[in-house]
């Protein structure tokens, strides 16, 4: 252990040895003066920079883009006249307690007497045929084809009446 003391004592005092400041500043200060590219030049000033111009907002006027226009019945809906004779003390069946977006055809069933679609949900495969609800706003399918499923939907309009959506949920390819 003493050694090493000795090694890093030689090694302070030479280090400490070569700082003559009074030399090595005027070299310094000789070498850039000598050097091109060193010399002392000047800086370039900033750009002005000048402000934006101020830009008014002037579409607080116009319509928001996520309100129904009124009088259209919000968009594609419609107004539904079947409010009236909804039975709400029917049982409700197990499709319903999904929603409509999350049913994904696979496949269609045919028979002489009616037709049946093959409908994906939650990972579980179940039968419908026309006339069976599903989806939680009253989805009734109304009719099924090869290629897809029609449901319509009741959904209240939250003035005492229901508007009416109708729905495809088409056949999903398999890749």
């Amino acid at each position: 252990m003493n050694a090493g003391w000795r090694v890093f004592g030689a090694g302070l005092l030479a280090g400490l040895a070569g700082c003559d400041s009074s030399q090595s500043a005027a070299e310094l200060h000789r070498y850039l003066q000598d050097t091109p590219g060193h010399a002392s030049t000047t800086i370039e000033p900033l750009p002005v920079i000048t402000a934006a111009p101020a830009v008014t907002y002037d579409a607080m006027a116009l319509r928001n883009p996520f309100q129904a226009i009124a009088g259209q019945g919000g968009g594609s809906w419609q107004v539904s006249l079947a409010g009236d004779e909804l039975d709400a003390d029917r049982p409700r069946q197990f499709l319903e307690g999904f929603d409509l977006e999350q049913f994904e055809m696979v496949g269609a069933l045919s028979s002489e007497s009616q037709a049946s679609a093959l409908l994906r949900v939650n990972g579980v495969i179940h039968r419908v045929k026309v006339g069976d609800y599903l989806g939680r706003n009253n989805g009734q399918v109304a009719w099924i084809q090869a290629q897809q499923i029609e449901v319509f939907e009741l959904i209240p309009d939250g003035r005492g009446g229901w508007l009416e959506r109708s729905l495809a949920i088409p056949l999903k390819q398999q890749s």
